[in-house]
């Protein structure tokens, strides 16, 4: 049995925002935002919203006990935590505060993990761009 071209539709352990960078909880098939540079991210979730609040604001992707449905493709809309250049290698920002965690930055410390890179520019945070998704694994700059 083949698992080409399966996604993962993870259950989420806290509050995930749309367009963010998704690593794997302690327990099966849960997930959580990216809030490490030296997390391993395994998807991006959709643009999907599920959940409404803060004073009645649609935010949320996923919250506790809710579904994660992560983007298919090899090829991610994501966004972005700062501005970005076409070819940056990305990886997940770390500000404190879940409207943070997640997004996109450019790549960079010895301890920084990547497996996207930028396919299009994003001039400021909050920016979604287009990424696409390879097969490094480990810190790749030093």
């Amino acid at each position: 049995m083949s698992d080409m071209g399966f996604t993962p539709n993870l259950v989420a352990s806290a509050e995930i925002r749309p367009f963010r960078f998704v690593k794997m909880s302690a327990t099966s098939w849960t997930g959580t935002q990216c809030s490490a540079i030296t997390d391993q991210c395994i998807g991006v979730s959709d643009g999907s919203i599920y959940q409404f609040t803060m004073g009645g604001t649609t935010v949320a992707h996923a919250v506790a006990g809710g579904p994660i449905n992560l983007q298919p493709s090899n090829t991610v809309q994501i966004e972005a935590g700062a501005a970005i250049t076409a070819g940056d290698y990305l990886m997940a920002d770390a500000t404190a505060g879940v409207g943070n965690t997640g997004r996109a930055l450019l790549a960079a410390g010895a301890t920084a993990v990547s497996n996207y890179i930028a396919l299009e520019n994003a001039t400021a945070a909050g920016d979604i761009i287009r990424a696409f998704r390879f097969g490094q694994r480990g810190p790749i700059f030093a």
